[in-house]
């Protein structure tokens, strides 16, 4: 299933457009192959932030062991990677170095996978009858590098995860089932965790400043006004403050039907369909800090320890 499309771009410079296209030819190869897979769920264009980083996730496949990440090249004539792993982009007869995609993909994997465990007690259920919480300890995180169909390959020395565009749902298919025959009994996310991940995938996507070759009209500086005037807020403020709500869903049966209630061990969401409990343990978005919720009528807030006071829930009329 295709659960973000890919955002339409415009590039004024010709490398950033022929980036767009090489994504854009690997997003259809991928929405052939698993458009209508109901247990792979396709992201193009992710971006996520995570305590002032930023990792861009050209397309990222949720399935039932783990996550994997391609990362789309645009190479007009080829590229070579050495046996000390060092990568060339080749045009013409000339040869530059690159830094390594592999390597760019697996750091994207790796702040995807702490941002999720940031977050473990909302995403993920809790075994043996509710005594211990499940991590993320176990998942499958695979990446591959996908060369644009007219571009070529010069394989000085052995790297698996490079292929052509055309060739990658083959060998996403190929590394699932590996992955599946290897952690077969000992992980596999429940279907309410994927239905949890796959919301919060979308709700923790930040888009990026588009790059359409023109630039904007300058605003207005607003006349000073002692009466108006307010504190400057930082992008990810703007976030959570157009983003009161969290996309949560019940931990038991994948529902969205909750409210926030208090009980012995402080505010917890209840879920109207099955009656289950989810912890509220809200995250600043600016600092990365655990928030502690306090209520005004049906309205919750969060302040984190860093000082930071956001909108969290609003429980239902």
């Amino acid at each position: 299933m295709i659960d973000k499309e890919l955002e339409p771009q415009d590039h004024a410079d010709p490398l950033r457009r022929a980036g767009y296209e090489a994504e854009r030819q690997m997003g259809h190869y991928l929405r052939r192959a698993f458009a209508e897979d109901p247990n792979r769920f396709v992201f193009h264009n992710l971006r996520l932030e995570r305590r002032g980083e930023a990792a861009q996730l050209d397309h990222l496949i949720l399935h039932r062991s783990g996550l994997l990440v391609v990362e789309s090249k645009s190479v007009a004539g080829q590229v070579s990677v050495n046996g000390h792993g060092e990568w060339t982009r080749w045009w013409k007869g000339q040869g530059r170095g690159m830094p390594s995609p592999v390597l760019q993909a697996r750091r994207q994997l790796d702040l995807l996978l702490a941002l999720l465990g940031d977050h473990t007690a909302e995403l993920m259920d809790r075994s043996l009858l509710g005594l211990r919480q499940r991590t993320f300890a176990g998942v499958r995180g695979d990446v591959l590098v996908a060369v644009s169909d007219n571009g070529r390959i010069d394989r000085g020395t052995d790297v698996p995860e490079l292929v052509k565009a055309d060739q990658v749902p083959d060998r996403v298919k190929a590394v699932l089932q590996a992955g599946h025959a290897r952690t077969f009994g000992s992980f596999g996310f429940t279907d309410a965790e994927l239905t949890r991940l796959r919301a919060f995938l979308r709700s923790r996507h930040v888009p990026g400043p588009l790059q359409t070759g023109t630039s904007p009209a300058p605003r207005p500086r607003p006349r000073p006004d002692s009466r108006s005037a307010a504190p400057v807020r930082t992008s990810q403020e703007r976030q959570a403050q157009a983003r009161p709500r969290p996309d949560m869903a019940c931990r038991a049966c994948g529902g969205t039907d909750l409210s926030v209630q208090s009980g012995k061990y402080g505010y917890y969401f209840k879920c109207a369909g099955c009656a289950g409990n989810t912890p509220a343990k809200p995250v600043c978005a600016q600092c990365g800090q655990p928030g502690k919720v306090s209520r005004r009528g049906p309205a919750f807030t969060a302040t984190c320890t860093g000082g930071h006071t956001w909108p969290y829930w609003t429980n239902p009329a």
